[in-house]
């Protein structure tokens, strides 16, 4: 039964997560995780970019890339410092494109307050963190059942959300509600246009075999001249291609206005009485309305109003050591430009969709927990997310494990 309950810590994320809160038996805690997966295919060629049509994509979005890849690597430090306070520091690097962007960062670096018992119910938390208000984005690679993040979280957020801010959270053995207040500097937001912020409210409930959770988010941000800092805004490629092949080049266009986005998940299982399997479901769906201007460097400029929306759905059954899992993804986008330039900067920005093209992508799963810190994965990804399908094979490797101390009693 050893490997059994360590496989479902996969599912827990590291210190990532936004109520991660030390013990006071154990005030020091120190976490590592690696996840590597390698690949049959790439999802773009290597001089093209990746943009998926109908949405206007940015922050840590990268794509896969052909051959061994080394996700995320993380290493984190939980402290107790006080009958009522701690802190997290995090640092990691991630898949990045092959110019070597991927380098280590400080990625969590927040002081915390609890009242009026070890673990809250009141929780404030103060710096640079993760969201707390979607489970998309605080589930990565060496976390979640799956090597590569939703379609949703890479259009809407931008992959990864850092970002300095405040969180305000109470929570019971039933209820978790709460409040975030962020500097803006994490996609979809500018810190420029002023600060985002969002609410968030989840229900989760326990039997005997039975387990449920549910929940629903809203998320408001503003933007200034936002760019696609994966290849503009100041980090412009100019791809140059072998002779007799094209590169593209990425047309810088800036979005500046407002993004509203809100969400609602469930997370739904069911244990047999002997612990031996496990199954269950975990889904969430997004949306999302972009009010603003789209413009570029020589003053063109177009009008957008867009309603888009991303869900995914994933069943899984787990049986001893190994677990069996599809995600299903959905996106769909419908987006109204006006103006003289309307035609060249929706094409430019990705937001045109003349066809109505509707994204998608299908991953069957089998995870092996093979030793209790380590498992392995192989996937199986039908990728409709581009007007090109593409079928990609990938096997990989995760390391999860507390460092010190060896038994953790945090609390999650």
């Amino acid at each position: 039964m050893k490997h059994y309950f360590s496989l479902f810590t996969l599912f827990i994320p590291l210190l990532a997560q936004a109520h991660y809160i030390p013990s006071q038996d154990e005030p020091i805690t120190v976490k590592a995780s690696l996840s590597a997966t390698w690949r049959s295919d790439n999802i773009v060629d290597e001089n093209e970019y990746w943009q998926i049509p109908g949405t206007n994509m940015g922050g840590d979005a990268w794509p896969v890339e052909e051959g061994l890849q080394i996700d995320e690597m993380k290493l984190g430090l939980g402290a107790r410092i006080d009958e009522n306070t701690y802190a997290i520091v995090e640092i990691g690097t991630h898949a990045s494109d092959s110019d070597d962007h991927s380098s280590v960062s400080l990625e969590h670096a927040y002081v915390g307050y609890v009242c009026c018992e070890e673990f809250g119910p009141l929780v404030l938390e103060v710096g640079k963190m993760s969201a707390a208000f979607s489970p998309s984005l605080s589930a990565h690679a060496s976390d979640s059942l799956t090597s590569e993040s939703s379609l949703a979280a890479d259009v809407f957020f931008g992959r990864y959300f850092h970002d300095e801010g405040a969180r305000v959270m109470w929570h019971t053995d039933s209820i978790t509600a709460g409040a975030e207040v962020w500097k803006g500097d994490a996609f979809p937001a500018t810190a420029s246009a002023g600060y985002a912020w969002d609410a968030f409210a989840r229900y989760q409930w326990k039997g005997s075999n039975l387990s449920f959770v549910s929940g629903a988010w809203l998320y408001r941000s503003s933007a200034e001249t936002r760019a696609d800092h994966r290849y503009g805004g100041g980090h412009q490629h100019t791809p140059v291609a072998v002779p007799g092949e094209t590169a593209s080049i990425f047309p810088d266009t800036r979005f500046t206005g407002d993004t509203d986005l809100y969400g609602i998940h469930a997370d739904f299982a069911y244990t047999s009485d002997s612990e031996s399997w496990k199954a269950g479901m975990k889904a969430e769906y997004m949306g999302m309305q972009m009010d603003g201007t789209l413009h570029d460097a020589i003053g063109r400029t177009a009008y957008l109003d867009s309603e888009q929306t991303g869900s995914w759905a994933q069943p899984y059954i787990t049986i001893k050591d190994h677990t069996f899992g599809v995600r299903a993804e959905w996106l769909t986008s419908d987006n109204l430009i006006t103006g003289a330039a309307a035609d060249q900067l929706g094409t430019d920005s990705g937001m045109a969709n003349p066809t109505g093209f509707e994204p998608s992508r299908y991953t069957a799963v089998w995870l092996w927990q093979w030793k209790e810190n380590i498992a392995l994965r192989t996937e199986v990804v039908d990728d409709q997310s581009l007007l090109e399908d593409k079928l990609r094979f990938g096997v990989g490797i995760i390391w999860k494990q507390t460092l010190w101390p060896f038994n953790s009693k945090s609390h999650h």
